[in-house]
């Protein structure tokens, strides 16, 4: 054979080689760092969600005569470790038939693994906890005509004291509902708010043999006007010191905020009862409720930025949950289901009572039917690699 021929052959068996060693090497980090971006949209009850780290890119260089080819082991070193960061699905929310059709119950924690730990988590209220805010104004004693919507006569206030009792009901104070609210902490499984608007210090003497006899508290929606003369400011401080007092802002002079209300008079009304109700009885409120019920989008910013967490309007909508607000279409235009929480009438209350227990029911039912569901959940997405125990409920 000519010698040139054989030079020419052996060349080519040297490229060809070196060819299919660049290619394994590249192919193998090809294969290696292939996968998908997790996207778990569905969780069925029964089945576990499989995890794959995203797909890194390999970058290739063209080679010179001085480059070595790459190994196996320098390949794959360039291609950073996955970091899994699932996001769980949504989950579906209690639902009923017993709030009118044109209400929804919305929740206000977006992280489903934040609601999992606190719903299912150690010292936690139980599922189907309710609280039933009723709103009084007047109370007629016997003999005393009633002339308007407000006011309850001294028979019914006492006959749906009595039935707030026998179901099992008691009071928490504005405290207990905002840590309710925000982390489920526990309270009474079947607790209400007694919540008085406006200066009412006859009325408020009326509870007071019931708080008393069943250790109930009294929530006043107080407005902390300049004309509170001092006797009254005295009567009510004494009535506070039996710790049976709940004492929160109804506003300065009681105004109807509106959109066209003056800012400057807007800020007084919702800053002012806090420097009050600080100096009579020595307590911050946390609870705002809007006078006349009326509420705005900058009345309630500026409700948030002077640290109120709560407000309460005079819608009747329904009883409150754990991240589960029945709202109508003024409440949710605003955006921020805590502070325009619905409150019962004190006319309608024993039906109030009744409604809370049959929704209480069915909640409690929904939560045995899911809870395998969601352990599981919490499980796979949002524990951190040490572990997270959970309260395991029975």
């Amino acid at each position: 054979m000519n010698r040139s021929l054989v030079w020419i052959l052996l060349l080519v068996v040297f490229l060809t080689a070196c060819a299919d060693a660049s290619h394994f090497d590249v192919g193998m980090a090809l294969s290696e760092s292939k996968g998908i971006t997790p996207s778990a949209t569905t969780l069925e009850p029964d089945s576990a969600p499989t995890f794959f780290p995203s797909a890194t890119p390999v970058i290739l260089t063209t080679k010179t005569a001085t480059q070595p080819t790459p190994s196996i082991t320098s390949a794959l070193a360039t291609i950073p470790k996955p970091t899994i960061m699932p996001t769980p699905p949504p989950i579906a929310l209690f639902s009923t038939n017993v709030l009118r059709s044109y209400l929804s119950a919305v929740p206000y924690i977006e992280n489903t693994c934040v609601y999992l730990d606190n719903r299912w988590g150690e010292g936690k209220s139980k599922p189907g906890t309710i609280v039933v805010p009723i709103m009084f104004h007047s109370i007629a004693k016997e003999g005393r005509e009633i002339a308007d919507s407000t006011t309850i006569s001294m028979a019914f206030f006492e006959e749906i004291m009595e039935k707030a009792k026998d179901l099992g009901f008691s009071t928490i104070t504005s405290e207990q509902l905002v840590r309710f609210l925000d982390h489920n902490e526990a309270i009474p499984e079947r607790s209400m708010l007694l919540i008085l608007d406006d200066r009412r210090p006859g009325v408020t003497e009326l509870f007071m043999p019931f708080l008393e006899e069943n250790d109930w508290t009294l929530t006043l929606g107080w407005p902390t006007t300049d004309e509170t003369r001092d006797s009254l400011w005295a009567k009510m401080e004494a009535l506070a010191e039996t710790g049976r007092l709940d004492v929160q802002s109804h506003g300065h002079d009681h105004i109807y905020l509106q959109d066209y209300t003056p800012m400057d008079e807007v800020i007084n009304e919702i800053y002012k009862p806090i420097e009050v109700i600080q100096t009579h009885f020595n307590t911050t409120p946390v609870m705002v409720v809007w006078p006349g019920g009326n509420f705005t989008q900058s009345s309630i910013s500026i409700a948030r930025e002077a640290g109120f967490k709560l407000g309460f309007t005079v819608y009747s909508r329904g009883p409150l949950m754990f991240n589960w607000i029945p709202q109508g279409d003024a409440e949710l235009a605003m955006g921020d289901p805590l502070m325009v929480l619905p409150r019962f009438w004190s006319t309608a209350a024993d039906v109030a009572f009744d409604q809370a227990v049959l929704i209480s029911e069915q909640a409690q039912q929904h939560a045995k039917a899911v809870k395998a569901f969601e352990l599981r959940l919490f499980e796979h997405y949002c524990q951190p690699e040490e572990g997270k125990n959970i309260r395991e409920m029975e």
